[in-house]
């Protein structure tokens, strides 16, 4: 009697544990870590109590999806000592976690779970924005950020000092709900009313945060849902809509445009921290990252020395915002060719290439959109370098591959 009882707590716990993670948009980053070790824990217990079976594809996809994870690994003998090399393997160990969990430990990932799990990712998000714009409305600007340049510096800097988040991670969020309902809408969901306000408010939000190349991706990734889902006029009427918003946008929204207006005048190096902006501290930053590529093409540097090799070239501008050890490629592509070589090249085409024709073969819009969204924002972020980055990755990219598997198995067992 006492082990159906914990047979029948695990299976009621794993679910709601899952649901909880995908709260992440609110959950700031200990939290967040507490909830996912409490989900893997019950969903390990049920595996030794009551095993989930898995077939062969789930072992290779599991392997697959955590091929990253495993380089890092293998890269911890690069560095100085291993606690210092597992410091950097260890914020990407959601690579594994989230692939064993979905694909062997078996978290559920039906098509209607993935729905509910996008919406709770949803309404999570919706509450992010609300709460972070109504603290930023009642609470006076700390003295920090009231010497900032600008509105839109002022509103990112408070935005990150009373959220704990950095504003483009907010804008990745805000832009994957929104887009995680558009694919609902298409589906013809429920309450469609409450689905366009939430698309609204979490556009605007993100919109708020001026943070172009999210804004980029997302129309994007909204146009590659048209063409997949829609007929091919109706998708291109709705290119040119998004076209016509985006210019409006870029005009009408004062942050935003305070931030694009920067690509188009920022094109020299800064010769003092006092000409910094967003875009010009980026060309050092390309200057470094190709320069230490350039040196380090066929093996990298490893991990533990890439902010180091990038820190030694920063140097030669005498800026010291560079120096405080924050700065690296901002381009995950380049992040891994500078850490780990021709190495991290093969893995990130091989790596992201499989999965884009897999949900392309698939027709699968929603896990399209979000790679193509994440895709487009690595180029200017080291997203998965970030705890931030790659649990929201590692989450929702292990979902719909365990769910193309589950979506399969069940077309299987209908047709026989």
């Amino acid at each position: 009697m006492r082990d159906q009882w914990v047979r029948a707590g695990l299976w009621g716990a794993v679910p709601i544990a899952t649901l909880a993670v995908a709260c992440m948009p609110l959950l700031g980053m200990e939290p967040m870590t507490w909830v996912i070790l409490m989900w893997f824990v019950f969903l390990a217990l049920r595996a030794i109590i009551d095993p989930v079976p898995f077939s062969r594809y789930h072992m290779r996809w599991t392997v697959f999806l955590a091929l990253p994870f495993f380089m890092m690994l293998l890269d911890m003998f690069r560095a100085p000592d291993m606690a210092i090399g597992w410091k950097y393997a260890e914020r990407s160990t959601a690579l594994l976690l989230f692939p064993v969990a979905f694909l062997l430990f078996g978290a559920p990932a039906t098509k209607r779970f993935r729905e509910a799990l996008m919406n709770v990712f949803t309404i999570a998000a919706v509450a992010l924005a609300v709460f972070s714009n109504a603290m930023v409305l009642i609470t006076d600007a700390p003295l920090v950020v009231v010497d900032e340049p600008g509105y839109i510096y002022t509103y990112r800097a408070e935005f990150g000092l009373l959220t704990g988040l950095h504003p483009p991670y907010a804008a990745y969020y805000y832009f994957l709900a929104a887009l995680f309902q558009i694919v609902r809408l298409l589906d013809d969901a429920p309450q469609r009313t409450l689905r366009w306000i939430g698309i609204g408010a979490l556009f605007l939000a993100g919109v708020a945060l001026a943070s172009r190349m999210p804004l980029f991706a997302f129309a994007t990734a909204a146009l590659l849902i048209a063409l997949v889902r829609i007929p091919r006029k109706e998708a291109w009427r709705g290119m040119l809509g998004v076209f016509v918003a985006i210019v409006l946008i870029l005009a009408l929204s004062p942050g935003m445009r305070e931030r694009s207006s920067e690509i188009f005048r920022d094109f020299t190096i800064p010769a003092s921290q006092s000409e910094v902006t967003s875009t010009n501290v980026r060309l050092p930053l390309a200057i470094c990252s190709v320069e230490t590529i350039a040196a380090n093409w066929l093996l990298g540097t490893g991990q533990a020395q890439a902010q180091a090799t990038l820190d030694a070239c920063y140097k030669q501008f005498e800026i010291p915002l560079l120096l405080d050890g924050s700065y690296g490629t901002h381009n995950q592509f380049l992040h891994w060719w500078l850490c780990f070589g021709i190495g991290g090249v093969l893995l990130f085409v091989g790596y992201f290439g499989t999965l884009l024709w897999n949900a392309w073969r698939q027709r699968n819009a929603t896990c399209l959109a979000f790679l193509v969204f994440l895709l487009i924002c690595m180029v200017t972020e080291n997203l998965l370098a970030r705890q931030w980055g790659v649990v929201l990755f590692a989450f929702f990219n292990a979902l719909f591959v365990a769910g193309m598997l589950a979506d399969r198995a069940s077309t299987q067992g209908r047709g026989a």
